[in-house]
């Protein structure tokens, strides 16, 4: 019995910090991108840390085998058509790059959103599924505006005073997508066709709305898990007062 106790503890372990891994893997990219887009070995690094930050994202998710199945079967041709698109860069290659990430990155973070809501009390590795999301809604935003701009060149306007390269690439997506996630409005990138306007209206809304509901979910957590022990002992105290009584 001592023997399975052992084993048990590794797995538990694991699982509650299933969130850890990917939030940093979220915050490296974030942090390490800007010095890791010259060619060469910069540019494999990242894409190393952007498989490392897709296996803990399907790792984030693997609550139960059909999610991470799941996971799995939309993150596989994400990864084979990324890497055909670095060997034959084409529009059409990138269009159906960008189109299998998108599913994959929709379905990671509807998975992890509902894992975080339904948490049944507030821990560290719930506090870090919660940031993982609002990051990974930034992500998810940042690859539609850049499918965007494929296909539909000139959907963002850059201003030349700030951007010398007029030409919207990744970077620039991301960028856009935390300014308006966070509803921050820098102004260097506007949005120019109503696809765009709609899209960065959306996110404005889902960023606010997340923080909200988050800030509501996690509050109402602490203050059923802090209320449950109190109310345990005044059933208790009652029950005890009524056998006295019937005493």
């Amino acid at each position: 019995m001592a023997a399975s106790n052992t084993t048990l503890k590794p797995v538990q372990w694991e699982q509650k910090r299933r969130f850890v891994y990917l939030f940093l893997a979220q915050v490296l990219l974030l942090v390490l991108f800007p010095y890791l887009e010259t060619p060469g070995l910069p540019t494999v690094f990242f894409r190393l840390l952007g498989v490392a930050a897709f296996l803990s994202c399907i790792y984030a998710v693997s609550e139960k085998r059909a999610q991470w199945i799941t996971a799995l079967a939309l993150a596989l041709p994400a990864g084979v058509l990324n890497t055909l698109y670095v060997l034959w860069p084409s529009t059409p290659i990138a269009v159906a790059t960008l189109i299998c990430s998108l599913l994959f990155l929709a379905y990671a973070l509807v998975s992890l959103l509902g894992a975080v809501l339904r948490a049944e009390e507030v821990t560290p590795d719930i506090i870090y599924g919660g940031a993982s999301v609002y990051l990974l809604m930034a992500v998810l935003w940042g690859t539609a505006y850049l499918l965007l701009e494929t296909v539909q060149p000139g959907a963002f306007s850059m201003d030349p005073a700030r951007h010398a390269n007029q030409a919207m690439g990744w970077s620039d997506c991301l960028f856009y997508s935390f300014v308006t996630l966070t509803t921050i409005g820098y102004g260097d990138i506007v949005p120019m066709t109503s696809q765009a306007r709609s899209l960065s209206i959306l996110e404005a809304v889902a960023g606010t709305l997340y923080i909200a509901v988050l800030i509501a979910r996690l509050v109402g957590l602490h203050a059923a898990v802090n209320h449950r022990p109190s109310l345990q002992q005044s059933l208790a105290e009652g029950e005890a007062g009524g056998w006295h009584a019937k005493d």
